[in-house]
C-alpha cells in the first residue's frame, strides 16, 4: 500500500459522497501522510498545526472501518472542549452518514437526556470531553469493550488543562488491542508523556519543521504599546484594518469582559466567549459568528479552544501570549486550509522579553509596525465608503443613476453649506456603511490621540444570582 494518498479514489462512493458533501477535492498534506498508516492499523503521533485537516486524517480511515451493523461504541475521539468535539462529530458523521455510521458528541455542561438516547440506541463513534466521558463509563452507561480506535486531538491541551488524571483513568476503560493516534500542534514533554502511556510503537509524522512552522499563508506582526493605552490602540487597528472577522485573545476572563464593553460602546460589532458563560450563551454567540452576524468574538485562550470559524481573517492577541505553545494555538484560528491571514500582538512592557523568546523558540521572525495614526484611520475609512458607494451605484441603470443625482444634488450642496447639515449628510453615511442593521451608535468613531491615563478601572466582577 501506497505510503502518501494522492486523491480520495480509494474510499468507497458512500464515503466519497460525504467527503464532496465537506467540500474536499484533494487531501490536505496530513491527510495524504495519515491516512496510508491509519490504513495499516498502526499507533501514530502527528505534528500538525491547527486547521491542516486533522480531522478528516483521522476521521476518513474510522468511518471507512469501523462496522455500521454493529451497534456499538467502536472509535472513541478525545478532545479538550466541547467546541472542539462539537466541531469534530459534525465532520465525522458527514463522513460516515451514508455508509451508515452514526457519530455523535458527548460533552458537559448540556444535558443528559439526548447523550443517554444515543448510548442506548447505540452509535459507532463518539467525539468528548474527557469528564463526561468518564462520568458515563463509571456509571456503567458507555461501554467500551468493542473499541477501535482511541484518538486524542490537540494532545498538548488535553494535558496542560488538567485532563491528565481523568486520561489516565479513561484508560483503564480502554481495551488494549485498539489502534490509538495522537495528534498535536506542538511536542512538549507532556505530549511527550501521554504517548508512552497509551501508544504501542508509535510512527511519527511531523509536517511541520521542528513542531514551529506556522502556516506560510499567515502574516505577522506586532505593535509595542503602552499598557494604558491599549483599548484605545486595538480600537483605532480595528478600525484601520477592518477584518471581516476576527478573533481578540485575552488572558483574563476580566480583561475579555472590559475589552468586550468597551468596544461595544465604541459601536464595534462584538461578544465575547469566556468560562463562566453558560453553554446555552456560548452556543449564542457561536451561531451568531458562524452565520456571519457577529463580526468580533473575545476570548481567552481556554474559552477558544476548538472554536472553527470559516474565513477568519484576523487573530488579534489584545495580551501577549504566555507561551510559544499558546501563540501557534492563536494563530492557529486563522489561515486555515490554504486561506491567508493575519496575526496581530500588542505587546507592552514586561511582554517584551517574553515575545521575543516565543519568537526564538518558535524560530520565527515578527516584524514591528507603527500604529495607524488617526488620520490614516479616517482617510482609509473615507476611501471604503467611496469604495461602498461607487460599488452599489454601479448596480443602478445609467438613467436612474442619471435623475438620483440630478434629483438629491441640490440637497446635498444646501446639507454642506451648515455645519448641522453637514453632521446629518455624516449620520446617513453612518446609516449607508451599515447597511441597516442595528448597531449601537459611536460615540467616537475614531479614536484620536489621547491623554495618557492611568488605564482603565478595573472590572468589578458581579455576584451571580441564583435561580430559584
Amino acid at each position: 500500500m501506497s505510503d502518501t494518498l494522492s486523491n480520495f479514489d480509494s474510499f468507497s462512493e458512500t464515503i466519497q459522497q460525504g467527503i464532496r458533501e465537506l467540500g474536499w477535492a484533494n487531501p490536505m498534506p496530513v491527510q495524504e501522510r495519515v491516512i496510508p498508516i491509519m490504513r495499516r492499523d498502526a499507533d501514530l503521533i502527528v505534528q500538525a498545526v491547527t486547521g491542516s485537516g486533522k480531522t478528516g486524517a483521522f476521521g476518513l480511515p474510522i468511518v471507512e472501518k469501523v462496522d455500521p451493523e454493529l451497534r456499538k461504541i467502536q472509535a472513541l475521539i478525545m478532545a479538550p472542549t466541547r467546541e472542539l468535539a462539537i466541531q469534530i462529530a459534525a465532520e465525522v458523521e458527514i463522513m460516515g452518514k451514508h455508509s451508515g455510521v452514526e457519530t455523535i458528541a458527548i460533552y458537559g455542561g448540556s444535558a443528559y437526556g439526548p447523550q443517554l438516547d444515543a448510548l442506548e440506541r447505540g452509535v459507532q463513534v463518539i467525539a468528548g470531553t474527557p469528564g463526561r466521558i468518564l462520568d458515563h463509563l463509571k456509571n456503567d452507561r458507555m461501554d467500551l469493550s468493542k473499541l477501535k480506535f482511541l484518538v486524542f486531538d490537540e494532545a498538548d491541551e488535553l494535558l496542560s488543562l488538567g485532563f491528565w488524571p481523568d486520561m489516565k483513568e479513561i484508560a483503564s476503560f480502554v481495551p488494549k488491542k485498539r489502534q490509538t493516534g495522537l495528534f498535536s500542534a506542538t511536542m512538549p514533554e507532556r505530549v511527550r508523556s501521554l504517548s508512552r502511556f497509551f501508544l504501542n510503537e508509535p510512527e511519527f509524522i511531523s509536517l511541520t519543521d521542528g513542531g514551529v512552522r506556522t502556516p506560510e499563508e499567515i502574516e505577522h506582526y506586532h505593535y509595542i504599546v503602552q499598557a494604558q493605552e491599549k483599548e484605545h490602540l486595538l480600537l483605532r487597528v480595528l478600525q484601520y484594518e477592518n477584518p471581516d472577522s476576527a478573533i481578540v485573545f485575552c488572558n483574563t476572563r476580566d480583561d475579555v469582559r472590559f475589552i468586550t464593553a468597551y468596544l461595544q460602546r465604541k459601536g464595534i460589532d462584538a461578544d465575547m466567549i469566556q468560562g463562566e458563560m453558560s453553554q446555552a450563551a456560548r452556543e449564542k454567540v457561536m451561531t451568531r459568528i458562524k452565520a456571519g452576524e457577529l463580526k468580533f468574538l473575545i476570548a481567552t485562550d481556554i474559552a477558544a479552544r476548538g472554536i472553527d470559524i470559516s474565513d477568519l481573517s484576523h487573530v488579534i492577541s489584545y495580551t501577549a501570549p504566555d507561551s510559544p505553545e499558546t501563540y501557534l494555538h492563536r494563530i492557529g484560528r486563522t489561515g486555515r486550509a490554504g486561506k491567508t491571514g493575519t496575526a496581530i500582538s500588542f505587546v507592552s512592557g514586561l511582554d517584551i522579553a517574553n515575545f521575543r523568546y516565543l519568537q526564538q523558540v518558535n524560530r520565527m521572525t515578527i516584524p514591528e509596525r507603527q500604529i495607524p495614526a488617526a488620520d490614516a484611520v479616517l482617510n482609509r475609512e473615507a476611501t471604503r465608503l467611496a469604495n461602498q458607494i461607487e460599488h452599489d451605484l454601479r448596480e443602478l441603470p445609467e438613467r436612474d443613476l442619471l435623475l438620483l443625482r440630478e434629483k438629491y444634488l441640490p440637497i446635498v450642496e444646501k446639507l454642506i453649506a451648515t455645519e448641522d447639515g453637514k453632521r446629518d449628510l455624516a449620520a446617513a453615511l453612518y446609516g449607508y456603511r451599515l447597511q441597516g442593521k442595528p448597531q449601537p451608535t459611536p460615540r467616537e468613531d475614531v479614536s484620536v490621540d489621547e491623554p495618557k491615563t492611568d488605564g482603565p478601572p478595573k472590572p468589578q466582577r458581579k455576584r451571580r444570582r441564583r435561580r430559584s
